[in-house]
């Protein structure tokens, strides 16, 4: 899925582990902005990779700065690189608090509590997340499976369709689209994801796994 760290996107798990960044400026409550730097030598070892050494790093940081923002938001990240979801919610929920509402932050919230089963949890946080960013189509498509996760269909195509919209090209929204819509009986629908995902990359295997889910039916 895709993740974001601070203003700089970074693509995790199927994509692999792109930068960090070391300063962020949020609005405060009377819109004056507030700047939060963290620690450098943190970042730059979450980005070579050493996460045990980033928390570490994280960690000494904020013994000195506790309600910093970002660092808080970066060494959740790091524990998501280690797969510890349950520290990376509290550091996020954490972060929140001191007031950095990034939607990067919302966003990998929202995947954080998707992938520990909390759905309901899930599907709010990427809503504040498009209250910060409405026209991101990666917390768009993050809303529309965690809706896919709770059933609620209708709305899950809403949102895979929106992602569509901000993003044509998107392969996953028009995978996870075709197969619902080939769940349902609905093969026109899906024939026509498979078909745009053909024209976007030949020969893709999502298209194929659509087409297949169609013969089956």
């Amino acid at each position: 899925m895709i993740r974001f760290l601070g203003p700089v996107l970074v693509l995790a798990v199927l994509f692999g582990v792109a930068s960090g960044c070391s300063k962020g400026i949020v609005k405060t409550g009377n819109d004056t902005p507030r700047e939060w730097k963290c620690d450098e030598d943190a970042d730059q070892a979450m980005m070579q990779g050493d996460y045990e050494q980033s928390i570490l790093l994280h960690e000494r940081f904020l013994n000195s700065h506790p309600s910093n923002g970002l660092a808080l938001y970066h060494i959740g990240y790091a524990y998501s690189l280690v797969e510890e979801h349950v520290k990376e919610i509290s550091f996020y929920e954490k972060a929140i608090s001191s007031g950095y509402h990034d939607s990067g932050l919302f966003f990998n919230l929202g995947m954080a509590y998707g992938e520990t089963d909390r759905i309901k949890d899930s599907i709010n946080a990427f809503k504040k997340g498009l209250v910060a960013d409405p026209n991101n189509p990666d917390i768009h498509f993050g809303l529309a499976i965690a809706y896919q996760r709770a059933s609620s269909y209708d709305l899950a195509e809403k949102e895979f369709l929106k992602t569509i919209e901000l993003n044509p090209d998107s392969l996953d929204s028009r995978f996870y689209l075709g197969v619902q819509y080939a769940d349902r009986g609905d093969n026109d629908k899906a024939r026509e994801q498979a078909m745009k995902i053909m024209e976007i990359d030949k020969g893709n295997a999502f298209a194929e796994e659509i087409l297949d889910r169609i013969k089956e039916k």
